[in-house]
């Protein structure tokens, strides 16, 4: 075979497997907690925030021109209670979803200034009553 055909090869191969990985490292970010988020103390870019709205009220201001929600939120607990009493305040620049309610999960997306979480999406947990089923429960047909 032509060396400088499997050399052309290789090359290609190369170029696509490093698009790939830079493709997958610029997409893909760790989720955090509200404990490790505070925990840090500092100013943080571009973090993905998963956490709980808590039960205290969510409040929306700036009208139609420049909506922003205000809200805060919790680690979502692991078990019966949740093992840190630490709360966030999020202030989302956008309209309030209907699905953003009390307790309910959300995954956010934005920078932490040191006090607050400011994010630019917001995606809330899909409220379904689907429940998945327990190590040797049998699972319920789906009914058509």
């Amino acid at each position: 075979m032509n060396w400088r055909f499997i050399t052309a090869i290789a090359v290609v191969v190369a170029a696509v497997a490093f698009l790939m990985v830079t493709a997958v490292n610029s997409s893909a970010k760790a989720v955090v907690t509200v404990t490790e988020l505070l925990e840090t103390g500092s100013r943080r870019e571009n973090i993905r925030l998963g956490a709980r709205v808590t039960a205290e009220p969510i409040r929306s201001s700036g009208g139609s021109e420049n909506p922003q929600v205000r809200f805060q939120v919790k680690d979502i607990a692991k078990g019966e209670a949740s093992l840190s009493p630490k709360t966030l305040i999020v202030v989302y620049q956008g309209l309030q979803p209907d699905t953003l309610k009390a307790e309910r999960d959300v995954i956010l997306e934005g920078h932490f200034d040191g006090q607050e979480f400011q994010a630019k999406n917001l995606m809330t947990q899909c409220p379904s009553k689907y429940k998945p089923p327990t190590l040797g429960e049998a699972q319920p047909e789906a009914t058509p």
